[in-house]
């Protein structure tokens, strides 16, 4: 099983969005997978303009009714716009202020970020602490 989710991650362009999580959930307690969604819409639209034809693909498979004729750019938007509505749907808090985050924290939390060199490595648009910072501010 570990395995395969390795696999998997190697293969889907969301490395940044773990880099990210993880001082979501290390400095204030965050439980991985909301400190994923709470930064994975924001890292998508950051990746968006390197991997829109990826998200494009996969979107039909995640979500029924998306109009694939809209070119992989109108699907990538649809595709994250989805995303995001689902956590909303979920009842999961969305922005990271709902989790106690303060404006603040953000550049520490680039700065941890960035030390996530094993993962920004495989991200499919290369992140600087500065969109680091801009990704966390979206999200904020």
């Amino acid at each position: 099983g570990s395995m395969l989710a390795g696999m998997a991650f190697a293969n889907s362009p969301v490395a940044a969005v773990h880099a990210l999580a993880y001082p979501v959930g290390g400095i204030f307690h965050v439980p991985h997978g909301l400190s994923n969604a709470l930064v994975l819409p924001h890292v998508l639209r950051f990746n968006a303009p390197e991997a829109a034809h990826l998200y494009a693909e996969l979107a039909p498979h995640a979500f029924q009714g998306i109009d694939i004729s809209a070119g992989a750019q109108g699907v990538c938007g649809e595709f994250i716009e989805r995303l995001a509505g689902l956590s909303a749907d979920l009842g999961l808090k969305t922005r990271l202020r709902e989790v106690g985050v303060s404006e603040s924290d953000l550049p520490r939390m680039a700065a941890d970020a960035m030390k996530q060199t094993r993962l920004l490595v495989n991200n499919p648009r290369a992140v600087s602490e500065a969109d680091a910072l801009s990704i966390y501010k979206a999200a904020y």
